[in-house]
C-alpha cells in the first residue's frame, strides 16, 4: 500500500471519530456502577423459599379489627336425689308431703351473682310451671329439702300457688317428665314475690349466664 493510501485511511479513521461539534470522542474511563435492582415485598429465604412481607393488623378500610371473644367451656351442673330421668322422690309429690326437694350443684361460673331454680312440666300441650325460686346466693351448694334460702323470692306457679307445686298428674295420664333447672345469673333479681311464673322465669332467662339441668318422672 502506498503512502499516499495510508494517509487516506488515517484521515477516514479521524473523521469517525469527530462528534461533529469539534470534540474528539474518548475512551470511558473508571468503572460504570451496578445496575440498581427494584426493592421488591418479598425475600428469598436461604432455604430458597419465598417469605410474604408481615401484613398490617389494621385494615386499611375497616379500621383496627377487635379481638374474638373468648369461650369459656362450663362443668355446671345439677344434683337431684334421683338420677337424670328416674322417678321423683314420692315426698315431693302430692301422693305424700309434696315438699320441696333437696338439690345441689357444682362448678358454678365465677360471673355468677345469684341462683334460680324451676320446674315446669314439659309432657302436657301446655307446659306447666311449678316452681320458680331466685335469689340464691351462689356461694350456697344447695337447697335443702321443704327449705327457702334466707333472701330468696317465688313466683306464683300455674296452680296459683307461691312456692314449690308437687307434682300431681292426672291419674291415668301417663309418665310425666318434669324438667328441673338450676341458673347462673349475672344480675340481681328485684322483682316481688309472688311474681308471676312467667314474668319471673322471663326474667331470669334473659340475665342467666349458664344453666343446668335434670329430668324427674313420676305417674299416677
Amino acid at each position: 500500500m502506498g503512502r499516499r493510501t495510508a494517509i487516506i485511511i488515517g484521515l477516514l479513521a479521524l473523521a469517525g471519530c469527530d462528534t461533529g461539534d469539534g470534540k474528539e470522542l474518548r475512551e470511558p474511563t473508571g468503572t460504570l456502577p451496578p445496575p440498581t435492582v427494584p426493592a421488591t415485598t418479598s425475600e428469598i429465604s436461604p432455604e430458597g423459599l419465598r417469605t410474604l412481607p408481615s401484613l398490617p393488623l389494621e385494615d386499611p378500610v375497616l379500621g383496627e379489627q377487635p379481638a374474638l371473644p373468648t369461650l369459656v367451656a362450663s362443668n355446671f351442673r345439677l344434683i337431684a336425689p334421683w338420677l337424670d330421668g328416674g322417678n321423683i322422690d314420692i315426698r315431693n309429690t302430692c301422693d305424700d308431703d309434696g315438699v320441696s326437694p333437696a338439690l345441689s350443684w357444682a362448678a358454678v361460673p365465677a360471673g355468677a351473682i345469684e341462683l334460680a331454680v324451676s320446674v315446669i312440666d314439659k309432657s302436657v300441650a301446655s307446659p306447666t310451671v311449678h316452681w320458680v325460686i331466685a335469689g340464691i346466693n351462689p356461694s350456697d351448694i344447695s337447697l335443702i329439702e321443704a327449705n327457702v334460702p334466707l333472701g330468696a323470692i317465688q313466683a306464683t306457679t300455674s296452680f296459683g300457688e307461691i312456692g314449690f307445686s308437687a307434682p300431681c298428674p292426672i291419674a291415668g295420664s301417663g309418665i310425666h317428665e318434669y324438667e328441673f333447672t338450676v341458673y347462673a345469673l349475672d344480675q340481681q333479681v328485684e322483682l316481688a314475690d309472688g311474681t308471676s311464673a312467667e314474668d319471673l322465669l322471663a326474667f331470669v332467662k334473659a340475665v342467666s349466664i349458664t344453666s343446668a339441668n335434670v329430668i324427674g318422672t313420676f305417674e299416677r
